[in-house]
């Protein structure tokens, strides 16, 4: 079927090519940003410590993307000769894991740079509520475990990498792989519902600018809404077949 192909795990040469545009993008881009973030010489704010997560999870996304690239052109015309061993083996368990640990942790960040944006921009006058950097290091800390724990779920057992060539945790045949799966899907509509909840919440209040006395915050605000929500655009197709 689509997703244990006979020949090509790309069907096509315009998703081969472009496979290796993306996934290169995604790599050299997100490490130039960690390279630019991490090597300024300017204090570490919360939503540089916070873009430094975003753009990892997505080098990771970038590293799951090459290493799906280059088994297809290593099997191309002949995937029925390597896919039990490639789906079976651990690169399929690593390509797996990176994915599912990326897509969550990009999902989580994603939530926690608009949480932060809303708290800031809302409590803007209230210096005593403002987030310290500390703050954001015990968030994040809860976001890696989460997106490891996630990710470590179809190698111990519940639900599995080795269902599609594409290494994604497909098989839903047990109910702790349903309800592992439906869970993953649920919290990331959740959390696009958050997403969109803030930032309707921050608009309504940089409308008022005597409530923002720093329009430095309402310029990152506008900046990160683009970041979010085009991270979700693609990602929502993913959710609604699944």
């Amino acid at each position: 079927d689509a997703f244990n192909p006979c020949e090509d795990i790309m069907g096509f040469t315009f998703l081969r090519v472009l496979i290796w545009f993306i996934s290169m993008l995604a790599v050299l881009g997100n490490f130039a940003v960690l390279l630019v973030l991490l090597g300024s010489r300017t204090k570490l704010t919360v939503p540089r410590l916070l873009m430094c997560h975003l753009a990892f999870a997505d080098f990771c996304m970038g590293l799951y993307l090459l290493i799906i690239a280059s088994v297809d052109v290593q099997t191309r015309s002949h995937y029925y000769n390597y896919g039990i061993e490639w789906q079976t083996g651990a690169g399929c368990s690593s390509a797996g894991f990176l994915t599912v640990f990326a897509s969550e942790l990009s999902v989580y960040t994603l939530t926690a740079i608009t949480l932060e944006r809303w708290h800031t921009i809302t409590y803007a006058m209230r210096l005593e509520r403002q987030l310290r950097l500390h703050h954001a290091c015990g968030v994040m800390a809860l976001g890696w475990l989460f997106s490891v724990l996630a990710a470590l779920m179809p190698v111990i057992g519940v639900s599995s990498y080795m269902k599609t060539s594409i290494c994604l945790p497909m098989d839903v045949e047990t109910v702790s792989s349903q309800v592992y799966v439906m869970l993953l899907l649920i919290l990331n509509v959740l959390a696009f519902m958050a997403v969109c909840t803030c930032y309707v919440r921050i608009y309504l209040t940089v409308r008022h600018p005597a409530s923002v006395p720093d329009s430095a915050d309402a310029r990152v605000a506008k900046r990160m809404a683009v970041l979010v929500f085009t991270d979700f655009l693609c990602m929502a197709p993913i959710s609604f077949f699944a």
